[in-house]
């Protein structure tokens, strides 16, 4: 038996600080950096907390749709097949998924819950993405049943997936998550296939081992929240481009679509400015 050592206090060392943390790229973290919002669509502020009490939080349909209509033509004047997904852990609300849907936007849900909210929202199961660390069977086998793109989250997932195929005699039509370094700290490694560390390659190999049980149509990746620099997402673009086409040079696979995650910046804005 190892005699007790008397206690010493841990040691916490700060890993990120300055404009790589976290906190520091979200402006919402940082108080009020703007003037004070006094309207919103026209109607005094003032108003609405009289009216409905304070806290309270307001939607402006209309800087929604504008902002929504913005990022699609910028988009897809450069990149004319794109599609916007909205995301719904973002917002539960059924008026704010309405707002997106009725704009164009898919689904992209996390959970059974989330699911089955899209459908009730209106959204066909093959609009819907399918994400998240924890799909159980049953919530597998409704995607899988409805069309909807699953995006594989680990290899537990993966092997579930092919044994379903198996069992329905069938094909699933899947997407794998990867994770990579975009520049950006920290790298987010927690959910996903590494593609550097060679394990999303790995997860490919197995796709194929499968005889077309299962059919890699896309590759997923998410790099961060509140990313203010363009340049990582071209980093992410470009290594996952490297993947695909070493997909299509060592199966002859025509990968579908690459689904780069969240693309915003992050900052506050009172609806009364302009959208940017």
């Amino acid at each position: 038996m190892h005699p007790l050592l008397p206690y010493s206090p841990p040691t916490i060392t700060r890993h990120l600080s300055g404009q790589n943390s976290a906190a520091n790229r979200n402006r919402h973290a940082h108080g009020l950096n703007k003037d004070v919002c006094e309207r919103i669509d026209g109607v005094p502020v003032a108003d609405f907390a009289a009216r409905f009490g304070s806290p309270l939080f307001v939607f402006s349909e209309r800087t929604l749709r504008e902002k929504i209509q913005r990022a699609r033509e910028a988009f897809e004047s450069r990149y004319p097949n794109t599609r916007f997904a909205w995301s719904y852990k973002t917002n539960y609300l059924n008026a704010i998924c309405r707002v997106f849907h009725s704009e164009g936007s898919i689904a992209e849900v996390v959970s059974e819950f989330e699911y089955e909210k899209a459908r009730h929202n209106g959204v066909a199961g093959r609009d819907i993405i399918f994400n998240g660390p924890h799909k159980t069977r049953a919530g597998l086998e409704l995607a899988v049943s409805e069309g909807a793109m699953i995006q594989v989250d680990n290899w537990d997932e993966l092997l579930l997936l092919d044994t379903i195929a198996k069992e329905q005699n069938r094909s699933i039509d899947i997407a794998i998550r990867c994770w990579l370094d975009a520049g950006i700290q920290p790298v987010w490694s927690k959910f996903g296939f590494g593609v550097e560390t060679g394990e999303a390659w790995r997860a490919i190999r197995r796709i194929a081992e499968s005889k077309g049980r299962l059919r890699l149509q896309g590759l997923h990746t998410h790099i961060g929240t509140y990313i203010l620099e363009p340049s990582a997402y071209k980093v992410a673009a470009e290594k996952l481009i490297t993947l695909m086409e070493r997909c299509r040079e060592s199966y002859g696979w025509s990968l579908r679509y690459l689904n780069l995650g969240e693309i915003r910046r992050s900052h506050r804005q009172c609806p009364e400015h302009t959208a940017t």
